[in-house]
C-alpha cells in the first residue's frame, strides 16, 4: 500500500513519507469510527457518560500520537540513515567506474545498489553510463527521466546540455544554448561549467566528440555532499 501511495498517487513522496501518510489515514479512520460509537452510546446514557467517553477518546488519541512519535524517532528513524549509507557507498563505486570508462561495471554496481529507482540520481547515473558507451540517444532518454523527477537539478541539466551539444543536429545545438541560458543561476558549479563551455566554444558550430567534451569541459563533479545539498 505504501508503494501504491508513493508511485501511483503522490510520486514526490519518499517511502517514509508514504508510510506516515498511510498510517495517518488509518488512525483517522479509527478515530472517526470510535467517535461515532461513543456519540451513539452517549445519546442513551446521559451527559456524564458522554463526558467520560469523550475523555476516553482524547486519551486514546493522545496515546496514538505518543506511540507515533516514539516510532518516528526510534529504530525506524535510524533505518533510512543506514540505507542512505549503503546507497552512498554504491554510488561511490558507480562514480569510480564511470570515471574510469568502465560502463559495464558501473551498470552492475548501480543495479545492485540501494538507490531508489524513482529518484533523479538513479536516472542521472543511468544516463552517465549510457554516455560512457557513446549511446547519446539512450542517455538523452535517461536524463529526461531524471529531469522529469527534478526539473531544476544542476547536474542533470548540465548533462542534458552536454548531450545536446554532442548531437550533430543544429536544432539540438540551439536547444543547448537556450537551456544554458535558462539554467544560469541555479548553482555556482553549473554556472562555472557553463562559462567554461562558452569560453571553449562548445556552443559554436562544428561537431564535438565526447572525448573532446570530457577533456575540455568535464561535467560538474557529483559527490555525496553535492547531492545532499540539492
Amino acid at each position: 500500500m505504501r508503494d501504491i501511495i508513493r508511485t501511483r498517487m503522490f510520486r514526490t513522496l519518499t517511502s517514509a513519507q508514504a508510510t506516515a501518510l498511510f498510517g495517518a489515514v488509518i488512525v483517522l479512520a479509527f478515530a472517526v469510527a470510535i467517535l461515532g460509537i461513543f456519540a451513539t452510546l452517549a445519546e442513551s446514557k446521559g451527559i456524564q457518560q458522554f463526558v467520560v467517553l469523550v475523555g476516553m477518546l482524547l486519551l486514546f488519541l493522545l496515546a496514538v500520537v505518543v506511540i507515533a512519535a516514539r516510532v518516528a524517532t526510534g529504530p525506524r528513524a535510524r533505518r533510512p540513515a543506514a540505507g542512505a549509507s549503503r546507497a552512498e557507498r554504491s554510488l561511490t563505486t558507480v562514480r569510480r567506474h564511470v570515471g574510469l570508462g568502465e560502463p559495464d561495471q558501473a551498470e552492475r554496481a548501480l543495479e545492485a545498489s540501494h538507490v531508489d529507482q524513482e529518484s533523479e540520481e538513479f536516472w542521472y547515473w543511468k544516463a552517465r553510463i549510457a554516455l560512457a558507451r557513446s549511446n547519446i540517444e539512450v542517455a538523452s532518454g535517461y536524463v529526461d527521466e531524471a529531469l522529469r523527477l527534478e526539473a531544476r537539478n544542476p547536474h542533470s541539466l548540465a548533462l542534458k546540455i552536454a548531450l545536446l551539444v554532442l548531437g550533430r543536429d543544429p536544432d539540438r545545438r540551439d536547444r543547448a544554448v537556450r537551456l544554458s541560458e535558462e539554467s544560469t543561476g541555479l548553482g555556482p558549479e553549473l554556472d562555472a561549467w557553463l562559462r567554461r563551455m562558452r569560453a571553449e566554444g562548445m556552443f559554436d558550430g562544428g561537431v564535438h566528440t565526447r572525448t573532446e567534451l570530457e577533456s575540455r569541459c568535464p561535467l560538474p563533479a557529483r559527490t555525496t555532499e553535492s547531492a545532499h545539498a540539492e
